[in-house]
């Protein structure tokens, strides 16, 4: 009785101090909490518990907020705070045997109520993402162990929205936001764009949506696209204002539901439109910074949704990008990809954590910085030649030198070219245009924290083939992992400044050539000089230096 009369007083007293404090994002920091409880949700994934729950709780306290039921939503924030430090009633992920033992486990926490894998104390309609990115990770275990993906329960709650007429209510309802819901970092309008996924659980035989019900989600997001920045986002609750012209993170899920990765229409009767409009909003939105009093939760939203800005502008509007734009898109991407391994890079372990100043690397925070090195085509040639070109048409050549012995003043020009992050070392130039491949040597001619890949991509593959961590809030070890067997980089030997000029000197001479090739951040190949063998000491040959 005690604790429920403190938890009434403290919930009164923030109810004061929120309509005391007016607009703003006092609102939101004003639950000091918060903060922490995003830097203990990265703690706990890496040592090992359980947390593909923790960001959907706490949309659920945000959709209490927004609703007025404070008391409500305070008191659960103190809850899964309590929780979260204490670790009472988390599930700590086992060591398991073998791959069938994981995938029991996993099976084992779907709630066999509602067939959901979330806790059941929160509205329905937050259970669907949660259970998708469990689905996600059963797949993959069922392909690797040749056992059906077959679910313990029934989905029953997707039969809360199973009938055009209820998904388009609580469609209806995830689509407009109060005035205290407009002060948070992220509003509930993110749940109504996940059901662009509800085609996994068909694939899966785990659930069947009518064509009616189909039908019906495409109208509606058709009829609730803003023609004025070609979003999908929260209006306000009394004035039908859209917020912040749309959301960054819903419209690049929603888009999916009407173009493919190409661009072009999935349906006849409903194409995409206000291209141009939604591309000149994405350009404003992501040219905008990270505010520089950002708290946890806030860097978590914004970091999200830039990297699924960038997906919506490569993806579905890249084509209709004009040169300038793309090259002020590729200074936000470099950006971002130098900030990610300065802010999340952890060098003793070779992996990402995903909040910035955390110690400890995590699953989330791994596949989050590959998800953005792929998007930004670094992983990938054909990314790269679809987003900057072919490299044979882009290369800068420094030309071809005979050499006699391999100096440092002989790789000046290239190493101290504009852009150049990393310098490869081949016996002969990659002709495939596979540049990961046959590296015999990597050099850093300039100190950076941006790893090339052909030394990342080992050691992430090294590290997530041990970590203990099974699954973190949204990606599994398995996706990692299987996103990581797609990628053939390295290793090679790698120094900082200074060459071994002994070893390329011996490569030199018994293979007759060198190709150095230089990389900037985003790993594409800038530049390149070839450095020919030549045996008369008396001809020592020109100087590429």
């Amino acid at each position: 009785m005690k604790t429920q009369v403190k938890r009434l007083i403290a919930a009164g007293l923030t109810i004061a101090a929120i309509f005391a404090a007016g607009a703003g994002f006092y609102v939101y920091r004003s639950v000091a909490a918060i903060s922490e409880m995003f830097k203990l949700n990265g703690q706990l994934q890496a040592e090992g518990y359980y947390m593909a729950e923790f960001e959907f709780k706490m949309l659920g306290c945000a959709h209490y907020l927004d609703k007025g039921r404070y008391i409500t939503a305070f008191a659960r924030l103190n809850d899964l705070h309590r929780q979260l430090k204490t670790r009472q009633g988390l599930i700590k992920v086992p060591a398991f045997a073998d791959k069938n033992v994981e995938m029991d486990f996993y099976l084992s926490l779907q709630n066999p109520e509602t067939g959901g894998f979330m806790d059941p104390a929160y509205p329905s309609f937050y259970y669907l993402e949660p259970t998708l990115n469990v689905v996600q990770h059963l797949e993959l275990l069922a392909k690797e162990t040749g056992r059906p993906l077959r679910l313990k329960y029934p989905l029953k709650f997707l039969d809360e929205i199973a009938t055009p007429h209820k998904l388009t209510a609580v469609l209806d309802d995830l689509s407009t936001v109060g005035w205290l819901g407009a002060k948070l970092p992220k509003t509930n309008y993110i749940m109504a764009a996940f059901y662009h996924n509800y085609g996994e659980l068909e694939r899966n035989n785990l659930y069947t949506f009518s064509p009616a019900w189909k039908q019906a989600l495409l109208e509606w997001f058709y009829a609730n696209q803003d023609s004025k920045t070609g979003f999908w986002g929260p209006r306000l609750r009394y004035t039908g204002e859209l917020l912040n012209e749309g959301d960054l993170g819903p419209t690049y899920k929603i888009v999916q539901l009407f173009a493919a990765p190409n661009g072009a229409d999935r349906h006849r009767e409903f194409p995409l439109r206000y291209k141009d409009e939604m591309l000149a909003t994405t350009l404003r939105k992501l040219s905008r910074p990270m505010p520089e009093d950002a708290d946890l939760a806030e860097v978590h939203d914004w970091k999200i949704a830039r990297y699924q800005g960038i997906k919506l502008l490569t993806n579905y509007l890249w084509s209709g990008v004009s040169a300038e734009n793309k090259q002020a898109a590729k200074t936000f991407m470099e950006n971002m990809v130098q900030s990610t391994f300065e802010k999340c890079y952890q060098e003793s372990e070779g992996a990402f954590c995903y909040y910035p100043g955390s110690k400890e690397a995590t699953l989330d925070g791994t596949g989050d910085a590959l998800s953005l090195l792929e998007v930004v085509g670094a992983l990938s040639k054909d990314r790269q030649t679809f987003l900057w070109g072919a490299a044979a048409q882009k290369m800068v050549d420094l030309g071809s030198y005979n050499i006699t012995l391999l100096q440092e003043s002989d790789l000046r020009t290239i190493k101290n070219a504009q852009g150049v992050n990393s310098l490869r070392f081949y016996r002969t130039f990659p002709a495939s245009g596979e540049f990961m491949s046959g590296v015999i040597y990597l050099n850093y001619p300039r100190e950076t924290r941006v790893k090339d890949v052909t030394e990342l991509i080992p050691k992430v593959k090294k590290w997530v083939s041990a970590t203990p961590q099974s699954m973190g809030n949204w990606i599994s070890k398995e996706a990692v992992l299987q996103r990581l067997s797609a990628v053939a980089a390295g290793p090679a030997p790698v120094s900082g400044r200074d060459l071994p000029l002994t070893m390329l000197n011996d490569v030199l001479r018994k293979n007759g050539e060198l190709t150095v090739i230089g990389f900037d951040i985003l790993q594409v190949p800038r530049y390149k000089v070839v450095l020919r063998y030549n045996p008369n000491p008396g001809r020592a040959g020109d100087s590429p230096g």
